[in-house]
C-alpha cells in the first residue's frame, strides 16, 4: 500500500513538473490597449478574435497578458516602449502611429476615401509596402489595420452641427496629430489638438465643445456624458492597428511568427464582418443615453471641398517635411485603386 501510494504521488509530481515544463515554454506576449474590454468595441472584437487564432496556430505556444485602459500609458507612449522592447504588442490608431512612421499616414487622408471598401481594398493592396515603411520608420509592424466606418463629430448640448457654418467658432478635440489639425483649419474651424487619454476630462470640463472620430468610442468611453449631437461628417477612415515590436517578432522562432502575423490578418479580415452590426449597435446606444443622431451634414460637398484643401498640408506631412515625397505616395496609394 506504502509503495502505491508513493507510485501516486511520484506520478503527480511527474504531472506537476510537465505541466510547469509546458508552461515555462510559452512565450509571454504583453500587449497593451488604450481601452477598457467592453467586448462590444470593435478593437476587443479584433483582439480577441487576434489571440485565439494566434494560439490556434500555434499550438497554444503564446501566453497573452492584457494591459487594457491605458494601464501602461497612452498609444504613442506604448510604441515608444515597443521600440525599447519593454511592451510586444499595443493597439495604436493610425494616426498615432504616423507621428512615428508619417509614411504610413496615407490611410488618415481627409476626404479621400469614398467608401469603407474602398478604405480596405487599399489596405490590402498597400499592406506590404505599408509596414515595410512602418518597420522602417517606426521599427513596429502591422498585424492588423481594423476600421469601423469614418471618423465623425460629436458636440455639447449648445452645438447642434448640420451644417459647416453650425461648426463654426466650436472648439473640436482632434487627436495630436498634425494632419488632422490641418483638416480642421482647412474646414475654417478650430482644431484643439488633445492627447487621447485626456479627451474625457477635456470633454467633461468644456476645454473642448466637441471632438471627431468614431461613434464606437463614444459608447465605449462614455463620451456621451458631456456630448449630445452626433453629426455625420464622413471626413476620414477611422482605423486602428495592433502593432508589434519588429525586433521582438524577428526573435520568434519561424513557426510562432508566422502563426501572430496569419492571426493578426485573419482576426482583422473577422472584425470586417461585424463593423456593419457594430455601427447599427452604435447608434442604437447612442439614442439610449441620450444622444440626437442628426445624420450627414447638409453640405457635404462643401467639406470635402475644403476638406480636400489640406491635402497640401497632407504632402508635407505624410513626407515628413518633404511635400513631393508625401505627394508621391499618395498618387502610389491612388494607382492601387481596383
Amino acid at each position: 500500500m506504502k509503495k502505491f501510494v508513493i507510485s501516486l504521488v511520484c506520478a503527480a509530481l511527474m504531472c506537476l513538473c510537465a505541466g510547469q515544463a509546458l508552461a515555462a515554454k510559452k512565450v509571454p506576449v504583453i500587449l497593451a490597449s488604450s481601452l477598457d474590454l467592453d467586448p462590444e468595441n470593435y478593437v476587443n472584437i479584433t483582439m480577441q478574435k487576434m489571440m485565439e487564432l494566434a494560439n490556434k496556430y500555434s499550438d497554444n505556444a503564446f501566453e497573452f497578458q492584457v494591459f487594457p485602459s491605458m494601464q501602461l500609458g497612452d498609444e504613442q507612449e506604448t510604441v515608444r516602449a515597443m521600440q525599447l522592447g519593454t511592451i510586444n504588442i499595443s493597439l495604436v490608431a493610425t494616426n498615432n502611429y504616423a507621428v512615428f512612421s508619417p509614411s504610413t499616414g496615407w490611410a488618415n487622408m481627409p476626404y479621400l476615401f469614398e467608401s469603407l471598401e474602398e478604405f480596405r481594398q487599399l489596405v490590402d493592396a498597400m499592406w506590404d509596402q505599408n509596414n515595410e515603411w512602418a518597420v522602417k520608420e517606426g521599427n513596429c509592424r502591422y498585424l492588423s489595420i481594423q476600421d469601423v466606418g469614418f471618423r465623425q463629430l460629436t458636440t455639447g448640448p449648445k452645438y447642434p452641427v448640420r451644417t459647416l457654418a453650425d461648426a463654426k467658432g466650436i472648439k473640436i478635440r482632434t487627436p495630436q496629430n498634425p494632419l488632422m489639425v490641418a483638416t480642421f483649419k482647412s474646414l475654417g474651424l478650430e482644431p484643439t489638438a488633445v492627447a487621447f487619454s485626456e479627451t474625457f476630462n477635456a470633454l467633461q470640463q468644456g476645454v473642448v465643445d466637441g471632438q471627431e472620430g468614431c461613434f464606437n468610442n463614444v459608447v465605449s468611453l462614455k463620451f456621451y456624458e458631456a456630448q449630445k449631437y452626433a453629426t455625420e461628417i464622413n471626413y476620414s477612415v477611422h482605423s486602428s492597428g495592433f502593432l508589434v515590436s519588429e525586433p521582438w517578432l524577428q526573435s520568434l522562432p519561424p513557426e510562432l511568427r508566422e502563426a501572430l502575423l496569419k492571426a493578426g490578418r485573419e482576426a482583422m479580415e473577422y472584425e470586417r464582418t461585424k463593423v456593419a452590426w457594430i455601427l447599427e449597435n452604435d447608434n442604437k446606444r447612442m439614442k439610449a443615453h441620450g444622444m440626437e443622431l442628426l445624420g450627414v451634414v447638409t453640405d457635404l460637398p462643401e467639406w470635402e471641398r475644403l476638406g480636400r484643401g489640406a491635402w497640401p498640408k497632407c504632402y508635407e506631412v505624410i513626407g515628413a517635411g518633404n511635400a513631393e515625397k508625401g505627394k508621391a505616395i499618395i498618387d502610389l496609394v491612388l494607382s492601387r485603386k481596383k
